[in-house]
């Protein structure tokens, strides 16, 4: 009896040294598999970042080479109302920013109307930009104005060069509008790429 219980035993003792280690070895190759798969991973806003640092370079080059706009192509599904819609978008940003654009995203006529939806979108989006960089100009002109004498040399430059600035939005945006009534459908360089990466047209 007494010899039966020690082999039971030697037994149950091996078994569990078995077990541990083939625990031990399991544990071991998942969490060095599971390190690799989120280090290359890019989180959302990672992508979102990256995303939108390769437009602006995509745009500030097409601006050098005096590119406003390219991919022009007349919509022949895009009725008269359609045409005056999207020049809306664009054109009332001077006065009204952002209103129009919303309007016509939350209307219930937008899903049928993918001309007006895509202008709706763009000039959306454009005018968001806009009201970024100013934010930023306003941001860096703030602290710039805390440095003496090279601060305010800057921030006096940045006082001259807004009226400009804005000018030439408005412009852009009376351009982009005038193309849009003619029917075009039309990428901006940067922000329409920038769009359709993330979905949104």
């Amino acid at each position: 009896m007494v010899p039966g219980e020690a082999e039971m035993g030697e037994i149950e003792a091996a078994g569990a040294g078995e077990e541990g280690e083939g625990i031990e070895g399991a544990e071991q190759i998942p969490s060095e598999e599971k390190e690799d798969s989120v280090e290359a991973e890019p989180t959302p806003a990672e992508q979102f970042a990256d995303s939108a640092r390769a437009q602006a370079g995509a745009a500030a080059g097409a601006l050098r080479r005096g590119e406003f706009m390219h991919d022009s192509a007349v919509d022949p599904t895009a009725d008269h109302d359609d045409r005056l819609i999207a020049l809306l978008c664009y054109v009332t940003q001077v006065l009204i920013p952002l209103v129009m654009p919303v309007i016509v995203l939350l209307s219930a006529s937008s899903k049928k109307r993918p001309f007006q939806r895509f202008h709706a979108v763009q000039s959306l989006a454009l005018s968001l930009t806009f009201i970024l960089f100013g934010l930023l100009m306003g941001i860096g002109s703030t602290i710039m104005a805390l440095v003496p004498v090279i601060g305010w040399l800057v921030v006096s430059v940045v006082f001259c060069l807004s009226p400009l600035l804005a000018l030439m939005g408005f412009l852009a945006l009376a351009y982009y509008g005038y193309q849009a009534y003619q029917g075009k459908r039309f990428a901006i360089p940067g922000l329409t790429s920038f769009l359709q990466d993330q979905n949104w047209i």
